[in-house]
């Protein structure tokens, strides 16, 4: 076969086919393949890309040495395992770089159990290019069946759409799929190696979707798997991996969505210039500092300015004084023990932070014989400060407690709240139509044990605006009967927005495995926010890593069970789009947090608006080896937002320590309190994404953490004011020029008029000076002395009368 081209790339194609990548692309070519023995040349158009790198794809190998896996979620061969991990590396370089946390980036969605339907997962994953030039994905079904999956990735970067194609037409096990477009037939060719004899097999198909039919298999060469060089993950499956190429704008977009965020500057302030004499105090420097990162975003961060730096500036010295300071960060922290389901806010009304959380009336390092029903969700309390750093030392104060009684109504209520009892969980406080009320699920009735979440209900806030501005809140008689409010049991949120120029508030509501979104009632100050008509579904349970347990054979442990759950979802509007945040799993060590994102004005009711980020954004494999605040913890989930003074999002979530202390049956479970609020930073990247696994040290690197900002002191101002009078000397005219010194330097000078010139040096400040000259005339007509200041570019002027001494 003999190849030749044209068009601008013809120079790119070799006679053996050998083609070179284009310093930028992509570039136009027509090929023609002259086959000896075969009279009709074939002829193509093709596009030859540049060279922006190369992306790895593999599986999971999960190793168990001394009885503990090195993955605290997966098993080998399940489905956490088989997925689509990947890691980059850039054209020209010879290390790999893990990506997404080298945690996977593509799940197949969930298709019944484990047991039930162990080939519903990931194998041999590689990437591919479809007929139009987008990117995609294509994955044998564990190596295991006759099809594959295949995604469409139509952001170059996060894949969709997911479909079962059949490659082998006569039932065979496709293993180690890779399919390509051939541009001479308009055609798929799929590529496999056979299960059974081991040969390579290649059929065509028309198309990728679930209908497609393809051609009977024909053999071809075998495909050798495996990705060479240094910096993939000691996991990497090698038998299941890959590498794909991509232009330097494809890889640009997929490296920047999944790279992990690093902070690689910050950028040193402007030069603060201050009037001389002015005091120069902390708010007189930028309150924030710009950070950059590696996939091109920026972030603004609070600065602590030094103290002794900003004493040392003698503003009534000109010069360039340096101060330093240092970048504020939110603390990577356990705010609140045996505390679940954190709510962080704000209250404008007093102007102090809150934190609440589901309450157990036991530390979580209790015994184990501790933990039972009784001990938890009995009560609604609340932290109260001035800053959301104070949160973690101020003291809970008891808001809600049924088991007591209702403040005033003991004899008719003697224990619950206006009949209302335990359990109380993931309680929310907002402040809705110009009222606060408590959201919480509650029991009806009294029930110390064995009890349950029958509704979720609204506690309106009855106290005085005077009261709310004292910090009412935390005060038990200042909270009414609550109103039912329908759609779920338990962890309800809420969010508001501007819609035409009006606030319109939306409840998000957990139920059966779905999200449901749907308006509240808005009105007058008091209108009870109740569901204004139905609620909408906008998600539903769909991925493995929304489930517990899935071992593929369940014989090592009792942990866990493939219980699939989503619930816990909260909504914050931030830039330009609004993020719904959600936990999936079992409440032990595999809850995790996932994610949807919609534009901030789509319609939120509408399924379509929202896109999910196919894998969890916060999960056991972040945090349990102590990468995030340096204490292993597990079951992340149950989360809230809240933004700062600086403008940034703080994560409040729920996790347990690592592994787990407690044990026996209740050990990781809902009557377990090692649920512990924690507090830490978001970033958002710049494809608008939330990153909520980084660390501080991401976040603001090491060299980062203290900058330096110039202050320019002006020099001292100079200025004078001049007057000049006329006397009579023995018969003679004599010109007399007072100049004083209005400025708080010394000042040196000319005194200029029609009858000569004369000087004054060293005029000290608030000083004055007279200089008289003899005109040598009886007679002189009205004029203008000049007082001209060395430093002051504008000379000052005094006029004089005319004046006789005949």
């Amino acid at each position: 076969m003999t190849w030749s081209a044209t068009g601008p790339g013809a120079s790119l194609v070799s006679a053996d086919g050998k083609v070179t990548r284009p310093a930028s692309g992509p570039v136009a070519v027509q090929l023609t393949a002259a086959i000896a023995g075969v009279a009709q040349p074939i002829t193509a158009s093709a596009q030859i890309l540049d060279a922006g790198g190369d992306i790895a794809t593999y599986v999971k190998t999960v190793t168990t040495t001394g009885g503990v896996k090195d993955d605290p979620l997966a098993y080998d061969d399940d489905r956490r395992s088989d997925a689509l991990f990947v890691s980059a590396r850039p054209a020209g370089a010879s290390t790999w770089e893990p990506l997404n946390r080298s945690q996977a980036i593509l799940y197949a969605t969930w298709n019944g159990s484990q047991s039930a339907n162990p080939n519903a997962q990931v194998g041999s994953p590689t990437l591919i290019r479809f007929a139009d030039g987008s990117l995609g994905a294509v994955a044998a079904q564990n190596n295991a069946t006759d099809s594959v999956y295949v995604w469409d990735a139509p952001d170059g970067a996060t894949f969709r759409n997911q479909r079962s194609v059949k490659l082998a037409s006569d039932g065979s096990i496709v293993t180690n799929p890779r399919i390509e477009f051939d541009a001479a037939s308009q055609k798929y060719k799929a590529f496999w190696t056979d299960e059974l004899t081991g040969e390579g097999r290649v059929a065509r198909l028309d198309g990728l979707t679930g209908s497609s039919t393809p051609t009977a298999a024909t053999k071809a060469d075998l495909r050798t798997l495996g990705v060479t060089g240094s910096g993939l993950p000691d996991f990497a499956a090698q038998a299941q991996a890959s590498s794909f190429a991509l232009s330097k704008s494809e890889f640009d977009v997929f490296f920047k969505n999944y790279v992990d965020l690093q902070n690689t500057g910050v950028r040193t302030p402007g030069d603060v210039q201050v009037e001389n004499g002015t005091k120069v105090e902390a708010s007189t420097l930028p309150a924030t500092v710009t950070l950059d990162y590696n996939d091109g975003s920026t972030k603004n961060l609070p600065v602590a300015w030094d103290a002794a730096d900003l004493a040392a500036i003698d503003s009534r010295k000109a010069g360039v004084y340096e101060v330093s300071g240092t970048v504020q960060q939110t603390a990577e922290e356990m705010v609140n023990d045996a505390r679940a389901d954190p709510h962080l806010f704000f209250n404008e009304d007093d102007g102090y932070w809150y934190l609440t959380g589901s309450h157990y009336s036991i530390p979580s390092n209790a015994p184990d014989d501790q933990l039972i029903d009784a001990n938890a969700y009995r009560k609604i309390g609340l932290k109260r400060a001035t800053t959301i750093a104070g949160l973690k030392d101020a003291p809970e104060q008891i808001v809600i407690d049924p088991d007591n009684g209702t403040p005033g109504k003991q004899a008719q209520y003697p224990n619950t709240f206006y009949g209302w009892g335990g359990y109380i969980w993931a309680q929310e406080f907002h402040k809705i139509n110009g009222r606060w009320w408590i959201v919480a699920g509650m029991n009806r009735g009294y029930a110390p044990t064995n009890g349950w979440c029958d509704n979720t209900v609204l506690i309106p806030y009855t106290g005085t605006e005077e009261s709310l501005r004292n910090g009412g809140l935390v005060n038990q008689a200042n909270w009414g009967e609550p109103t039912i409010l329908e759609g779920a049991a338990f962890d309800v949120s809420y969010l508001e927005r501007q819609e035409n120029g009006a606030t319109q508030g939306y409840w998000v509501m957990p139920n059966g495995g779905r999200v449901l979104v749907g308006k509240a009632k808005m009105g007058a100050t008091g209108t009870v926010p109740l569901l204004d008509g139905g609620l909408s579904e906008i998600y539903a349970l769909s991925q493995p890593w929304e489930y517990g347990k899935q071992a593929p054979t369940p014989s090592d442990t009792n942990e866990g069970a493939d219980q699939g759950i989503v619930e816990a979802p909260f909504m914050v509007e931030h830039g330009d789009f609004i993020y719904l945040t959600y936990s999936g799993g079992t409440v032990d060590k595999y809850y995790d947090l996932g994610m949807l994102r919609a534009p901030k004005d789509a319609d939120l009711t509408n399924r379509a608006s929202w896109t999910q980020v196919p894998s969890p954004v916060l999960t056991t494999n972040d945090t349990f080896t102590g990468r995030i605040g340096g204490a292993p913890q597990a079951g992340t989930g149950h989360n809230s937002f809240a933004t700062d003074p600086a403008g940034n999002l703080v994560l409040a979530y729920h996790a347990r320590p690592y592994p787990e202390p407690h044990s026996g049956a209740a050990a990781g479970g809902l009557f377990d309190p090692d649920r512990n609020s924690w507090f830490k930073a978001v970033n958002v990247r710049a494809n608008g994404m939330l990153d909520l696994s980084l660390t501080a040290a991401q976040e603001v690197a090491p060299a980062h953490r203290t900058v330096t900002a110039r202050v320019i002191v002006a020099a001292a101002p100079a200025g004078v004011q001049a007057s000049a009078v006329t006397r009579c000397v023995s018969g003679k005219v004599t010109l007399v020029t007072t100049v004083t010194n209005t400025g708080t330097a010394a000042v040196s000078g000319t005194i200029a008029s029609s009858f000569g010139s004369t000087t004054f040096a060293n005029l000290a400040p608030g000083k004055a000076v007279s200089k008289a000259q003899s005109t040598r005339s009886a007679s002189v007509d009205a004029g203008t002395v000049t007082v001209t200041v060395q430093g002051i570019p504008t000379p000052v002027t005094a006029d004089y009368r005319a004046t006789s001494c005949k």
